[in-house]
């Protein structure tokens, strides 16, 4: 009898990994991997070896302790009271530029979208409900109405990807987005996530760190992130991430993407700045993985280093990826800020913000959930 049910035990656990490994090889949401020859032209770039793309400074990913039953349980501060109303976009009037330098709005999380000479650009438009490849409650965004719906986008000039974590690249959105897109600008490797989901090859532009994209005006360049990257147990760190600056004669951003503190917003601000706008990763953090991932105080480091004129922290007010208080971000970062003398925004969920309205005060919005 007791063998029996070993063998029935056996038997379950491996029809459930084959269920797995099926699941994740064929579900579209996990997108795909480096070919062999794509691999085997990594090999020519300093960032990449022995089958990964690396930091430019020695980065271990677990530095502590964190427990699964933690991360995952429902703590009253993790969330927001009540569901937060974000404005809505208006796209036909963000469209229209008028005598504007540029118009940005957040989307939540990590998300923009922006008009910069006319031309609309998104970084990281992550409008899905979950921040995982299958709906996961503590995971699930904050807010069901969104600022702006994905179907309802069109003409969009650049999309701009980070890296390939759910919380940035979401299959849903792309699919949604990429028949109005004209070109998707991606490190290297993302661009196979979405060949897998159908967007067309002639609209995929994939760099490397220090390499530019330029159309209509506007330059993109490809900057380091102390990160990692991977959609499955299988592909850790098989696909580039990064960081970006945006510059046209009218205004220059700077966007983080996911880092931890660096060497290298120092050498980005030397080299790339000074920049108008910097919309720093200052969310999702934990002693655990201190090195991806920003507190407040070193954003407000980086922000300084990156010599900025406006800071902005990111990567919050959207999922709970962390155990910090959900609106900690904000309320640490702008005291720290003020105490550096730095010049910070922090709007409202799809608040349109100018060069004309930037440079004002705003309400502790996150108070009110």
């Amino acid at each position: 009898m007791t063998k029996t049910v070993l063998l029935y035990f056996i038997y379950a656990v491996v029809i459930l990994f084959i269920f797995i490994i099926l699941f994740v090889s064929f579900a579209p949401q996990f997108g795909s991997n480096p070919s062999f020859n794509q691999k085997k032209y990594y090999n020519i770039f300093p960032n990449y070896k022995d089958g990964d793309f690396q930091n430019l400074e020695q980065t271990q990913l677990i530095t502590g302790d964190v427990s699964t039953w933690t991360f995952f349980k429902n703590d009253t501060n993790r969330r927001p009271n009540k569901d937060i109303i974000p404005n809505k976009v208006d796209y036909a009037s963000f469209n229209n530029i008028n005598t504007n330098l540029y118009k940005i709005a957040w989307l939540g999380h990590s998300g923009f979208i922006i008009n910069i000479n006319g031309k609309i650009v998104l970084l990281d438009p992550m409008l899905g409900n979950y921040a995982a490849p299958i709906p996961i409650p503590s995971l699930k965004r904050y807010n069901e109405m969104l600022p702006i719906v994905p179907d309802s986008l069109s003409n969009i000039d650049i999309v701009v990807i980070s890296h390939d974590h759910y919380d940035h690249l979401d299959h849903s959105t792309i699919k949604s987005i990429k028949d109005n897109v004209r070109i998707f600008v991606v490190p290297h490797g993302v661009g196979n996530h979405l060949r897998k989901w159908h967007v067309k090859e002639e609209k995929i532009i994939e760099l490397n760190w220090d390499e530019n994209y330029e159309t209509n005006n506007i330059q993109i360049t490809c900057l380091p992130a102390r990160h990692f990257s991977g959609r499955g147990p299988l592909n850790r760190n098989s696909t580039l991430w990064s960081s970006w600056a945006i510059k046209s004669p009218t205004v220059k951003i700077y966007f983080s993407g996911d880092s931890g503190y660096g060497k290298h917003f120092k050498d980005i601000g030397n080299n790339h700045g000074p920049f108008d706008i910097a919309l720093i990763d200052c969310g999702q953090y934990n002693k655990a993985w201190k090195n991806t991932h920003m507190f407040p105080s070193d954003a407000v480091l980086a922000a300084q280093e990156l010599n900025t004129e406006y800071f902005m922290p990111i990567h919050w007010g959207g999922f709970s990826l962390s155990i910090h208080p959900w609106d900690e971000p904000a309320i640490e970062s702008i005291k720290l800020a003020d105490r550096m003398g730095i010049k910070y925004f922090t709007p409202e969920i799809g608040e349109v913000i100018s060069n004309k309205t930037i440079d004002r005060s705003y309400n502790a919005w996150w108070e009110n959930y």
